[in-house]
């Protein structure tokens, strides 16, 4: 078995600030025995090495083989670090890493963007590095890691990691969008120009890398779970729940490079019946989200996240943003959202969005308790229309006017230090015969909500009139300044605000909340 050879080999750089320094491994990780009996495969009996340099994909793919001859089993992982390149696990297998083991990803792109595995026609690999397709009572778990090598798949950032804060808060405005990642001074800009991304986004002259699209990825597969187990380092998505139906994650921490472009910690895409509980995540995009793009085919439903940390760069919570197929019946609660070492914070707290068609429906988000969260509620309904449906003068004929946000609850949240306000929006805009087309969340309602800012400075710019949001990416900073500081709500149909207090800004000039185009909810449940 070969040494591995780095794609990239002047990458793989760790700076301060980079890592969340404080995860407390032991009150999530549990211990477990090791496994035995004859239906266990210890890896090092295929012959890997767990010396962290020679490559093991043969011994991997050799260990998952017998297994699926047997009909499944154990593959134990255990005493060192293997490197491997994707390997993909059978029905009835359990993966035991165990706490003095890791299994870490070869640094060679090839090594993770072939998946061993017949491919149908015309049907691609986007790369990965645990693999589990199609297939039934599958278990990951163990006590140890699964790491990524993330820092070898991206290129070096511009600026390092920010550890002191900023003293102003400013926004790009909307005439600012066409460069909207790059507006000096910006809290967008200053976490962007942090990311380390796989294309040359700092005008150096670089090539784009090659990188695998998931570190772990469940794809169609039922009865699965991830429990007791460290994912590290993710080199992009770090847990993708792809079209699974009866998914069980709990007791889990995930630790990836929170400047690493487009590490997700738990993609719940297109799948049912999920458990997501007691789990640390540390991550340089979302930390939970939910998404249901084109390819799933099928509407996602009953979704539990609770007892959670998670601490990103981007939006903590979130549904969206690919929102092709309806979400339903979601339920989040007693989290903790937390960025306090890096700055600026959080993206957002609680972010729900449609903006492909998508009908996003009983959603609610309870005992939520933020800390240096930016913009701590978001919920935006726009006609991105990613799958480029077709104009149509009759909304509802496609997913060109969008699809819809109803049967919203978010209660009992406190956020500390937030920056800026939440946003509600739907849209308001006009067919090609003139008549309004307008797209309103409904029946939503936000209670005993505490919000308290961090009493730095602020620099607004607000328009006269502030445009609508209608086919831009929605992300909460994405909007401009708006025209108060606590609640901005406008084209919302049946909204409740109830015992929402907000402590501004010293030095703020804006009213607490403004209505625009609002239908308040009259009789309060």
């Amino acid at each position: 078995m070969a040494f591995e050879v780095p794609s990239y080999p002047e990458l793989g750089h760790v700076y301060p600030g980079d890592y969340d320094p404080v995860i407390p491994y032991d009150a999530y990780i549990p211990s477990r025995p090791l496994p035995e009996g004859e239906f266990v495969v210890d890896i090092r009996d295929c012959g890997a090495l767990g010396d962290g340099k020679t490559l093991c994909t043969k011994a991997f793919r050799q260990a998952a083989e017998t297994l699926r001859a047997r009909g499944g089993g154990t593959l134990l992982v255990r005493e060192g670090t293997y490197v491997t390149g994707t390997f993909t696990l059978p029905d009835h297998t359990t993966l035991f890493v165990a706490p003095d083991a890791e299994i870490r990803a070869s640094r060679n792109a090839e090594d993770l963007l072939q998946s061993g595995e017949p491919l149908h026609p015309g049907e691609s690999f986007p790369g990965a590095l645990v693999h589990v397709k199609g297939a039934s009572h599958v278990r990951i778990t163990g006590g140890g890691r699964i790491s990524g090598s993330g820092e070898w798949y991206v290129h070096e950032p511009k600026e390092k990691p920010l550890l002191q804060p900023h003293f102003v808060t400013r926004l790009p405005s909307r005439e600012e969008k066409d460069r909207i990642n790059s507006v000096p001074g910006t809290v967008r800009t200053l976490y962007r120009e942090r990311i380390r991304y796989v294309d040359d986004r700092y005008g150096g002259g670089k090539p784009a890398l090659r990188r695998p699209s998931y570190m772990v990825w469940l794809e169609k597969c039922t009865d699965v779970e991830v429990d007791g187990i460290v994912l590290h380092d993710a080199m992009c998505w770090t847990l993708n729940l792809d079209t699974c139906d009866r998914v069980r994650v709990h007791d889990l921490v995930i630790d990836d490079n929170r400047h690493v472009a487009n590490t997700d910690g738990i993609d719940i895409t297109g799948s049912s019946d999920v458990e997501i509980r007691h789990c640390h995540i540390s991550c340089a995009d979302d930390g939970i989200v939910l998404k249901n793009p084109l390819h799933t085919g099928r509407a996602m439903r009953n979704v539990h996240v609770s007892d959670c940390t998670i601490g990103t760069v981007m939006n903590a919570l979130k549904i969206g943003t690919e929102t092709v197929h309806p979400i339903e019946h979601v339920l989040i609660e007693h989290c903790t959202l937390r960025l306090t070492d890096i700055y600026p914070g959080s993206v957002s707290g609680i972010s729900i969005e449609s903006c492909d068609g998508s009908w996003v429906q009983d959603v609610t988000v309870r005992d939520i308790r933020m800390d240096h969260v930016l913009c701590p509620i978001y919920l935006c309904l726009n006609m991105r229309n990613r799958t480029g449906d077709p104009y149509t003068d009759v909304p509802d004929e496609n997913r060109y006017w969008g699809g819809g946000i109803e049967n919203i609850r978010i209660e009992r949240v406190t956020a500390r230090d937030a920056e800026l306000p939440c946003i509600l929006t739907g849209f308001q805009t006009g067919n090609r015969r003139g008549d309004t087309i307008r797209r309103a969340p409904y029946d939503v309602t936000i209670r005993q909500v505490e919000i308290t800012y961090r009493d730095n400075q602020e620099e607004l710019r607000i328009p006269d009139e502030i445009p609508e949001f209608l086919t831009d990416y929605p992300e909460s900073n994405a909007h401009g300044d708006v025209s108060a500081c606590g609640i901005w709500a406008r084209h919302v149909d049946q909204l409740c605000v109830e015992d929402v207090r907000v402590t501004p800004r010293s030095c703020n000039t804006r009213p607490v909340f403004r209505f625009e185009d609002v239908r308040m909810k009259e009789n309060r449940d």
